[in-house]
């Protein structure tokens, strides 16, 4: 049964902030507000957080949401978040196992010719949301990446949270964010083809 995914809701650990994209300088304005603690921190971070809400926007993707990690009141955003809904992805009972092979057949072709792309691992998990594929990679030494790709049963969609990160220093803490946020996402589905309003939830809404 192919519905869709018409609801995400992401439950974000304190001193986290999210929006829609596109909504980044109003909600820039209300997080420096409450998550700094000078008006140099303020400023910083609304100049990040708009940076992190073009950086979306421009991608062109059908991201969903966007969120920033701001650990401490310096007003330095740590790490942000992107989460798109993908369309062309497996479905089925065992999708999050399709979905893990593609990304190991990546990653064997990565490793066959000289790349900056390091795949550190993938590996199946479960959510309340459903099956879901777990990415660690990095993009040289600047910049890395945890992936959680969750595929909600009976849904044609499924749900990525990509997290990026320039510390390497607090790597290892991004990914154990990333992994309660997964934890807490919530979707809803619905029926393309039954009556307008009529709402399905998945798993994870019980």
């Amino acid at each position: 049964m192919n519905l869709q995914i018409s609801r995400i809701d992401l439950r974000l650990p304190d001193r986290w902030c999210g929006w829609r994209p596109g909504d980044g300088p109003r909600v820039a304005r209300r997080a420096a507000a409450t998550l700094t603690t000078s008006p140099l921190a303020a400023a910083r971070l609304r100049a990040q957080l708009e940076a992190v809400d073009r950086a979306v926007v421009e991608q062109h993707c059908r991201h969903v949401r966007a969120g920033a990690w701001v650990p401490d009141p310096s007003g330095d955003v740590l790490a942000a978040l992107a989460c798109e809904l993908l369309a062309e992805a497996p479905d089925g009972p065992d999708a999050a196992a399709a979905y893990l092979g593609r990304v190991q057949r990546k990653i064997y072709r990565s490793r066959r010719r000289a790349t900056r792309v390091a795949y550190h691992a993938a590996t199946l998990r479960e959510v309340p949301a459903g099956g879901a594929v777990v990415t660690l990679r990095s993009h040289g030494v600047q910049r890395h990446e945890v992936s959680w790709t969750v595929f909600p049963p009976r849904a044609a969609q499924a749900v990525e949270l990509r997290f990026d990160t320039r510390s390497s220093a607090r790597y290892e803490d991004l990914v154990a964010e990333a992994e309660s946020i997964a934890h807490g996402l919530r979707v809803v589905l619905t029926d393309p083809t039954a009556p307008v309003g009529a709402l399905l939830p998945a798993r994870s809404s019980r």
